[in-house]
């Protein structure tokens, strides 16, 4: 039987005080960020799992990544898989324009350093590898939300509120790898809730997620390494509440140490999970696939519609960069009807595979994801690789009708709004990689 081999390493990807953090200069570091690695190899095939403290990763940096990490470990690019924890208190990783006229742009700099650590970090994981025993368990986590309540007059979009009523995933799961004594060498904790009990913060800080790896990994006497992955939590937030004058529920928005309690709430149920797996040796196959993936947007605007819009926004002097980057595309007919995006799935032999989607899954999908694919054990790695958005579900879009609740498509330059065709696209494609061997 050959075994499962495993290596693990981190690099501190935490910029110095100053640098931006959504547009503005964080003015102190309330926690260091981190990338983990985490390298698989069964014998025949190596794959990297990456999970990173930082809000996303766009554009040619995930290629860029995946090239310094064949370069130097010989592990294929298409073998790596990239998370972030969607942390809001992250530096600049993009550059957009939101609808106020508020811009973002990352570091050059920053960018080209975070790209060679997390290739290092990759690196420096393969050249660690160890024989391991694996083992998943699962619990019970009722610490998440829905965060949109439909309005109640038909599709005219939904209202921002925590809504109890709404679809949730309170599952929390735990990939637990040890060595071959016993002791945990890592483990990869997947929930599913937006990391931002930090509203907006000007200090860095990887928000509850962070909180919840420091806690398991003292527990562990720093002898294991911690990873977080979230999961469906587009439409999902962390049940931190407040009361409104009316006396209704409101979203509360804390400090750090309100981080550090809920991750410390969340890892008490990592904890008791992980104490409760137990760690076999398996002959397990690693197999990664990936397919880039058209995903569906709505009917394209009409070239009057827009250039209305664009004459209306310029006289009260309002952003229009959306309006003058899609009127071209309309009047010459190169406006895509579709955005592509790629569904990676990393799989340990039959039972075991993480599913990585590029943007804010609802967790209608994710739900669906758990139930049609043939997996024991299904991880949902949501904020994965090349990052799209927010990608909506298809009854969030009924719902929504001509008020779309998500902006998105105007800040990423997408001419429309992803359509309800989304959900399926992204389903079947995983399961056809899940059929891939």
């Amino acid at each position: 039987m050959s075994m499962l081999a495993a290596g693990v390493a981190r690099a501190n990807i935490t910029p110095p005080v100053g640098s931006n953090t959504w547009g503005k200069p964080a003015d102190s570091i309330a926690g260091e960020l981190f990338a983990k690695a985490l390298v698989l190899d069964d014998g025949r095939t190596k794959a990297a799992l990456v999970t990173m403290d930082l809000i996303h990763l766009r554009g040619k940096i995930v290629t860029e990544i995946r090239q310094r990490v064949e370069e130097m470990t010989g592990i294929p690019g298409r073998c790596v898989m990239l998370a972030a924890s969607h942390t809001h208190c992250t530096p600049d990783t993009s550059q957009y324009t939101f609808a106020n006229g508020t811009k973002r742009a990352p570091d050059p700099a920053y960018l080209d350093q975070l790209s060679a650590k997390i290739a290092g970090a990759v690196a420096e994981a393969d050249s660690r590898l160890v024989e391991v025993k694996i083992g998943v368990g699962h619990g019970h986590a009722p610490f998440n939300i829905n965060r949109w309540v439909p309005t109640p007059d038909g599709p005219t979009g939904a209202r921002w509120a925590p809504n109890p009523d709404g679809p949730t995933d309170e599952t929390l799961s735990v990939l637990r790898i040890d060595r071959t004594d016993g002791t945990p060498l890592a483990a990869v904790v997947n929930f599913a809730a937006h990391a931002s009990v930090i509203h907006w913060g000007r200090c860095f800080s990887a928000d509850y997620p962070g909180f919840l790896q420091e806690t398991l990994e003292r527990v562990y006497d720093g002898k294991m390494t911690a990873m977080f992955v979230n999961g469906a939590s587009g439409d999902l937030k962390i049940k931190f509440l407040t009361k409104k004058e009316d006396g209704s529920d409101n979203f509360a928005y804390g400090a750090v140490e309100d981080a550090r309690r809920w991750g410390r709430i969340v890892a008490g149920v990592a904890l008791s999970v992980m104490e409760q797996i137990e760690t076999t040796e398996q002959d397990v196959r690693v197999g990664v696939s990936s397919r880039d993936v058209d995903l569906p947007i709505c009917p394209l605007p009409s070239v009057d519609e827009v250039a209305g819009q664009l004459e209306e926004k310029r006289a009260a002097g309002e952003n229009t960069e959306w309006e003058e980057w899609v009127l071209p595309l309309l009047r010459d007919g190169t406006a895509p009807t579709a955005v592509v995006g790629e569904v990676q799935l990393l799989r340990l032999g039959d039972d075991i595979a993480l599913v990585a989607v590029p943007g804010e899954l609802y967790v209608e999908i994710g739900l669906r994801m758990k139930r049609e694919l043939p997996f024991k054990h299904l991880f949902i790695a949501g904020y994965a690789n090349r990052f799209l958005g927010y990608l909506p579900s298809a009854a969030s879009c009924r719902q929504d009708g001509v008020r779309p609740r998500e902006g998105c498509h105007r800040i990423f330059l997408y001419p429309a709004r992803f359509s309800e065709g989304l959900e399926p696209a992204i389903v079947s494609a995983a399961k056809e990689l899940a059929g891939d061997r």
